[in-house]
């Protein structure tokens, strides 16, 4: 910003009553600052003078209701992690934002409830004050009482908007600055707020006006309208600026002064709005985020009257670098507390607000009924679960998701056979399949948040000698990282950006085990697991384990393999036709990579050959439950479990896990066809092994695989058509569907040595009646064929009989 704008922007702020308070917030210079705004402040401030090492560690009678402690440090780990990063590599401003903001206002953006029970992962260390609301009859404060710590949070509360214009208020558009803040959070236009704006103005002035709607008398947003859904009310503005950046915080602050000017006055006239007699504890309030690369500072600004007339003041509360651990902690804290404001006050208060402008009777207005919009308030409390080990089984997969536990029986429009779907079977593509990688990747720059990870010491310590046991018992040496990122763009086409690759000397020692497997979505899943040590961090490791004289003295000289080695051998695996990976992941596979001397004849400098050994990779399948893959496996797994339990939708982005997958369909060779064109589909049964809160509409235990990529056109008849030839022939296949192959897999669930099985054997080998599973075939039948054709009443045994004969005798 040149210094003559920035001049005239001053001025220009001055004369709309803006101002910015030169000093850093005090309550004893505060007399432009309502009373309930400054009991805000002072929590503000207190979150900006935690400790990180005293954080969580000084007991105190909640402090076994309050676990999120240790995924606050967590967090302000990864911040700093992050941060020092950024630095290093000397980031422009796009870079600091798309590291550091974006993970301290994710909250913001991604649901926080439990998978199971939608109840509450987390709240803010210091809640919300019930007396801030304007509700007469307000239930807070009975909530938080009663908040169970997984007591379900947001769900589509929030939105923000980044980069974009902000209308300028007032008469004099025209000559008032363009600005474009970096960041503006506000409000989604959910049902409750589309009910309450859309009902009728109930205190126009002048009776022979046009009847108008609520959202025709107020103004709810600040950005110009672009045809969507409004940001509604926003509360927050942030501004940004790389660390070279040449604006200092005095220029950021003018900078941005207009859009929170604008933001705050939308709130006061909301207030002053004819007919809103519902009170507003403190009045408007808005909340300022700068930060200069590592350096942040939060502001809040307010109004105050002076002589009738709107004063807008700017207070700034407090600053530091996220490049260190309190700062980043106490960043964390002030946002987290600032969404749980939003949530608990703000919005109840917007909505009493505009319910009162609906209303004839005022009394009526003085609260808002349950909001469907938030789940915490409907009385669903549940108390939190007992045993917090988390079973990856039941939480992990990405069908037990948000999106899918609300959806309904019909799959979405993209999928072609999703009019085929009914409550008791469904069809699906057997072309498709997930390719995953799941894997656990220690350096010596991530080790110390990886323990941070851990309830207790003695928990990391134990974790970390089962490191070392599974890859003393096999592992391989890899030249570097990069042959790790060349085997993640070869399994899942994740490319990593090269400017992330370590020290290219730096050897890496690395286990890899393929699983392949049904999940409870009927989707296959083809899925590279792996454990990664970097050379620089197994020292640490053996610190970290605390048996270091006997590690350090023993020998531990694995084989090399090359980076052609390795990809050549995954590429026999993803160069496998369809039905080799259909008849994997029924029967749940595993294979454990491996090295091996094998002979070779090379032709020496004399140009003779001669005989010789080569280290070769090859695969077998790990069928031994104390193999060194299942030791491996139960490493990686339940550390991804909680860190996927801790983000929700979202698969987890902590730097020690490398996470990634890939639909792979266009490139995948087929089946061979057979002579009967109905005998290339498969009928599947499998049932579903602990996973009592499957999302509804998932629950089928038939599914019709197309082995020969038939798929287009499929009617309901030739489904029929298909199950019937299956059993006329009297044989079907069956699965266990699981979320992954796992440490409490029984003996027989995996690595099972038959998929198909004859109809009157199905009680032995899948666990359930003959007639039973034939009764469940044909009643799927009759979802699918006309009432006509199979009448009411008929017997399942005749009808079946009197279909298959016809059918069979036709083809």
């Amino acid at each position: 910003m040149a210094r003559v704008s920035y001049r005239e922007l001053k001025r220009q702020a001055k004369s709309a009553h803006i101002h910015v308070k030169s000093t850093k917030y005090s309550p004893f210079d505060s007399s432009n600052v309502h009373a309930d705004h400054k009991d805000m402040f002072a929590v503000v401030q207190s979150l900006g003078r935690t400790s990180y090492e005293n954080y969580g560690h000084c007991p105190t009678n909640e402090t076994p209701n309050k676990p999120w402690q240790l995924e606050n440090k967590m967090r302000a780990l990864k911040l700093v992690y992050l941060a020092v990063k950024c630095r290093k590599e000397n980031r422009n401003e796009a870079g600091w934002r798309n590291e550091v903001e974006s993970k301290l206002f994710e909250r913001f953006d991604i649901e926080v409830a439990c998978k199971r029970c939608r109840k509450r992962l987390w709240a803010s260390e210091i809640e919300s004050n019930p007396a801030l609301s304007n509700s007469k009859t307000t239930s807070l404060e009975d909530r938080q009482r009663k908040r169970g710590l997984l007591d379900p949070g947001m769900s589509d509360l929030f939105s923000s908007r980044l980069e974009e214009p902000v209308c300028q208020a007032g008469a004099n558009d025209a000559q008032n600055p363009k600005k474009e803040p970096d960041r503006i959070h506000g409000l989604q236009r959910t049902s409750n707020f589309e009910r309450l704006l859309q009902q009728s103005y109930a205190h126009e002035t002048n009776s022979r006006a046009s009847p108008r709607s609520v959202e025709d008398v107020v103004k709810v947003s600040v950005n110009p309208d672009n045809g969507g859904d409004p940001l509604l009310f926003p509360f927050l503005v942030l501004e940004a600026k790389g660390e070279k950046a040449g604006e200092n915080f005095e220029q950021m602050e003018i900078q941005t002064a207009f859009p929170i000017r604008n933001i705050l006055k939308l709130q006061y006239d909301l207030l002053k709005t004819p007919g809103n007699t519902m009170d507003v504890p403190g009045g408007p309030l808005v909340w300022f985020f700068a930060s200069r690369g590592e350096d942040w500072r939060v502001y809040a600004a307010s109004v105050h009257e002076e002589n009738g007339l709107p004063n807008y003041w700017i207070n700034y509360l407090w600053g530091g670098s996220v490049t260190g651990r309190d700062e980043a902690l106490q960043l964390i804290l002030i946002v987290d507390y600032i969404l749980d404001w939003a949530r608990d006050i703000y919005r109840p208060n917007l909505l009493r607000q505009l319910k009162m402008l609906g209303l004839v009777d005022l009394s009526d207005g003085a609260t808002v009924a349950v909001d469907p919009d938030v789940y915490s308030t409907d009385g669903r409390f549940q108390d939190w679960m007992r045993d917090q080990e988390i079973d990856p089984e039941e939480i992990l997969d990405p069908n037990m998701s948000d999106t899918a536990s609300i959806m309904m029986i019909e799959d979405a429009p993209t999928d072609p056979l999703g009019h085929l779907k009914t409550p008791l079977g469904i069809v699906r593509d057997a072309k498709h399949i997930e390719s995953r990688i799941r894997a656990l990747y220690l350096t010596r720059d991530n080790f110390q948040m990886f323990l941070l990870g851990f309830e207790n010491p003695d928990t990391a310590m134990k974790c970390c000698r089962n490191i070392l046991i599974a890859l003393n018992r096999r592992c391989v040496v890899l030249k570097n990282e990069e042959v790790l990122n060349a085997v993640e763009n070869s399994w899942t086409g994740n490319k990593r950006p090269m400017d992330d690759v370590r020290d290219p000397t730096t050897r890496v020692y690395a286990q890899f085990r393929i699983s392949y497997y049904v999940d409870h979505g009927w989707n296959q899943i083809r899925e590279l697991k792996y454990l990664a040590v970097a050379d620089d961090a197994r020292e640490l490791l053996i610190d970290a384990a605390k048996y270091v004289r006997m590690v350090r003295g023993s020998k531990f000289n694995p084989p090399e393999c090359s980076r052609p080695e390795i990809l050549r051998t995954l590429d026999g695996y993803l160069q496998r036709n369809v039905e080799q990976d259909f008849t994997a992941a029924l029967s749940r596979h595993t294979f454990l990579l491996d090295m091996v001397r094998m002979p070779v004849v090379t032709i020496g400098e004399d140009g003779a050959a001669h005989d010789d050994l080569s280290w070769r990779m090859v695969t077998s399948h790990d069928q031994d439950n104390k193999s060194p893959g299942i030791t491996m496996q139960n490493v990686v797994d339940p550390i991804y479990a909680k860190a996927k339990y801790r983000s929700g939708q979202r698969e987890p982005s902590e730097p020690y896990l490398r996470v990634s997958s890939r639909q792979d369909y266009e490139s995948r060779s087929l089946a061979p066809e057979t002579q009967d064109d109905r005998l290339n589909k498969a009928l599947v049964y499998g049932a579903i092994q602990n996973a009592p809160h499957l999302p509804r509409g998932s629950d089928q235990k038939l599914c019709l695989y197309i082995l020969d990529g038939q798929t287009e056109d499929i009617a309901p008849f030739s489904v029929v058509s298909i199950l019937l030839a299956h059993l006329h022939r009297g044989r079907i296949c069956g699965t266990l569907r699981k979320g992954k192959v796992y440490q409490t897999s029984r003996k027989g669930d995996d690595n099972r040595t038959a998929h198909e099985f004859k109809l009157n054997e199905v009680q032995k080998h899948l666990n359930v009646g003959h007639e039973i599973l034939k009764s469940s075939v044909y009643e799927w039948i009759k979802l699918l064929t006309p009432s006509e054709v199979i009448p009411e009443g008929e017997g399942v045994a005749s009808a079946l009989e009197d279909i298959t004969n016809t059918n069979v005798a036709q083809a």
